[in-house]
């Protein structure tokens, strides 16, 4: 059996959100390591400088709740929101 942890990477320089996943390490105690990947997540540990990794939410404005983008003064691009 395999287990993937649905999640959405979001870029903090734009908001962007992309679909991702996280697989879980095959072994007899697959649903307690996915019971603590999903906590670390929450946690926010696999957030690094760039991207923010939360677990997948719909519609995906929600991740504006908990989610900091970077802050740039002279941002040229798309709009600064959840996509």
């Amino acid at each position: 059996m395999k287990i993937k942890i649905l999640t959405h990477r979001i870029r903090k320089n734009d908001g962007h959100v992309m679909p991702d996943w996280i697989n879980v390490p095959t072994s007899n105690s697959m649903e307690k390591e996915a019971s603590e990947i999903k906590e670390s997540i929450r946690n926010g540990d696999y957030d690094t400088k760039d991207y923010a990794i939360r677990m997948r939410r719909y519609p995906i404005s929600r991740h504006e709740m908990d989610v900091k983008l970077n802050e740039y003064p002279e941002f040229i691009g798309s709009p600064r929101r959840m996509w």
